[in-house]
């Protein structure tokens, strides 16, 4: 018989939760499910359920380190323990059994809770920069309130459900295990109401409209998930309800876009104002701020109000705001200012046309 430490793969000095997390991988691996008519792997989940059913008991390890051998026998032979296989993998194998099958649970020591509710928040960018609390309305299945969930008339008896005998479960063998799930002719309660109840037809289960309030931090993102416990899906078996999931939804801002904590926006100026410079009140969140435009200023030129921003969310400080210049150029004009721009083209020469200065001198490279 190989060393129980070696066929887990861990050391002698490993702890009960290393012990335990060897041998999910193990029993994941070699499980007959994964590996059918393989005698091979068969073999192996047998040896490694030996070896941890030794080694997780403190006792029984102690005298395996001792003596070198399982006390009693080996599980499974004359005069060896009892291994209750559903004890042992009730929380090792929940993912696995799921995957194979979709089952809550082994034995019915599990009681499915509730689902979580999914809902969107609309908020403004405003009030994602300020923080704010917003009362949100959504449907909750939970315990009807006519019946308190049991799904019968009032003062009607319920009846245990022939399908499962009042078990509320249905069970099956898997490989070496025992399986359960839920019953589908009672939905898991294990009763059947003689009279159904004529508000939520017998399930149990009504959907009713709750209200929350929610406050949201200053600088949350778009796309940020809340977990609000026990506001989901409320089971009428008494288990645990699920959680409602908010997802914000920040609406798009006519002037700002954001880019993390930095918010940008554009700013229209006219030739005279980039040319010799202006003083221009540029808005903010915060509202309006007087911001300095330089002479000489391109189209397309940012700049930049320190602290203008959001705030950083779930950090200190705020962004900034960068304000893009937008060259705004007249679609109609008087007889007198035609003449002033004609007299200004006049006087700037070959000035007027920087673009084709620079596209000449590109051709004369190209041809000399």
């Amino acid at each position: 018989m190989a060393d129980y430490y070696e066929l887990l793969g861990v050391q002698k000095s490993a702890t009960p939760d290393e012990l335990k997390s060897a041998f999910r991988k193990m029993a994941l691996k070699y499980h007959p499910d994964r590996n059918p008519n393989d005698a091979t792997a068969e073999a192996k989940f047998k040896e490694i359920n030996e070896a941890y059913s030794v080694l997780s008991d403190p006792d029984r390890r102690a005298y395996y380190d001792r003596m070198g051998r399982a006390p009693g026998g080996s599980p499974g032979t004359p005069g060896g323990p009892d291994v209750n296989f559903e004890d042992l993998f009730q929380d090792l194998m929940g993912d696995f059994l799921g995957g194979i099958g979709g089952f809550g649970g082994i034995g019915g020591r599990r009681r499915q809770g509730g689902r979580d509710i999914q809902v969107e928040l609309s908020i403004s960018l405003e009030d994602a920069a300020k923080g704010a609390e917003k009362i949100i309305e959504f449907d909750r299945p939970a315990p009807c309130d006519q019946c308190q969930g049991r799904g019968a008339d009032v003062g009607s008896p319920v009846d245990p459900c022939p399908a499962c005998q009042g078990r509320g479960e249905v069970r099956f063998q898997q490989g070496f295990f025992r399986l359960s799930r839920p019953c589908g002719r009672c939905a898991g309660k294990g009763t059947i109401p003689r009279v159904p109840c004529a508000k939520c037809s017998g399930t149990g289960i009504a959907t009713r409209t709750e209200k929350l309030s929610v406050t949201l931090p200053a600088g949350i993102e778009d796309g940020t998930t809340r977990t609000v416990a026990g506001y989901g899906e409320a089971p009428a078996n008494g288990a645990p309800s699920g959680d409602l999931q908010i997802t914000v939804k920040i609406a798009e801002h006519p002037l700002f876009k954001r880019q993390e904590s930095d918010l940008h926006c554009t700013i229209p100026v006219s030739f005279p104002q980039a040319v010799l410079g202006a003083q221009l009140d540029v808005p903010t969140l915060d509202g309006r701020v007087r911001m300095r435009i330089p002479a000489g200023t391109q189209p397309g030129h940012a700049l930049r109000l320190r602290g203008k921003g959001m705030p950083r969310f779930g950090g200190y400080g705020r962004g900034d705001q960068i304000v893009t210049i937008q060259l705004e150029v007249p679609t109609e004009i008087t007889a007198e200012q035609r003449a002033l721009v004609e007299q200004l083209a006049a006087t700037m020469g070959e000035d007027t046309h920087p673009q084709r200065r620079t596209f000449l001198e590109k051709l004369k490279g190209l041809f000399d």
